[in-house]
C-alpha cells in the first residue's frame, strides 16, 4: 500500500507541532527609506491627500451664493459641468467623503460589519501560512478566509449595505451635479 500524498496532522493536542514557532524577527520590515505608515498602506493616503486634496477651493468661494442661478438651457448646464468638476473636484470629494461618513455613522449594524471585516481580514494577514490550531483542528489561512467570508456576507446583508450604497451613489450626484450645474462660471475663469 502506497504512502498517502499528504502527512496527517496528529490528533493528540499536547503533541507540539514542529516548526510552528512565532518569531517576532523573521517578520519583514519595511526598507530603510520607507516609513512604517507607508508600509501599512497609510502612503496612500498622503498620496491621495496631496493629489486629490490639493485642488481644495476655499469654502467661500465653493458657498459663493451670488454666483448661483438658474441654468438657461442645456448647452449651460453643460458647460458649468463641464468647468466646475474639474475646478471643485476636491470640495466634491470632500462632499461625497462627508456623505459616506455620515451614513457610515449613522448606521451602527453596517459600521460592526465593516470593522468586523477588517479586523478579521487584519488578523489572518497575520497567520503564518502553516495556520492556527484551534482545539485538536488546524485552519489555514485559506479556510479562515471563507469563514470570515461566510460571516461578513450575512452581516453585510443585514446591515442594509446595498441601500447605503444607492443613498450615498444617489445623495453625492444630486449634491455634486447641482452644486455644479447652478454655480456659474466666475468672470476670470470663463476662458473655458
Amino acid at each position: 500500500m502506497p504512502a498517502p500524498a499528504y502527512t496527517p496532522l496528529p490528533t493528540n493536542a499536547s503533541v507540539p507541532l514542529s516548526g510552528l514557532t512565532f518569531n517576532p524577527e523573521s517578520l519583514p520590515l519595511p526598507p530603510p527609506d520607507q516609513s512604517p505608515f507607508t508600509a501599512l498602506g497609510l502612503g496612500y493616503i498622503k498620496k491621495f491627500r496631496e493629489e486629490r486634496l490639493s485642488s481644495l477651493r476655499p469654502f467661500s468661494e465653493f458657498f459663493n451664493t451670488s454666483r448661483m442661478s438658474k441654468p438657461d438651457g442645456v448647452g449651460t448646464v453643460i458647460t458649468r459641468l463641464n468647468h466646475n468638476l474639474p475646478y471643485f473636484q476636491g470640495n466634491y470629494t470632500v462632499v461625497f467623503l462627508g456623505i459616506t461618513a455620515y451614513n457610515l455613522v449613522s448606521n451602527s449594524m453596517l459600521m460592526f460589519s465593516v470593522g468586523f471585516t477588517l479586523g478579521g481580514m487584519h488578523f489572518i494577514s497575520k497567520v503564518s501560512p502553516e495556520g492556527i490550531i484551534v482545539g485538536t483542528t488546524r485552519y489555514n489561512p485559506r479556510q479562515l478566509q471563507t469563514g470570515l467570508a461566510c460571516a461578513a456576507v450575512p452581516l453585510f446583508f443585514f446591515s442594509s449595505t446595498l441601500g447605503t450604497i444607492f443613498y450615498i451613489v444617489g445623495a453625492s450626484a444630486v449634491s455634486i451635479l447641482g452644486h455644479a450645474s447652478f454655480m456659474q462660471v466666475g468672470v476670470e475663469d470663463s476662458n473655458v
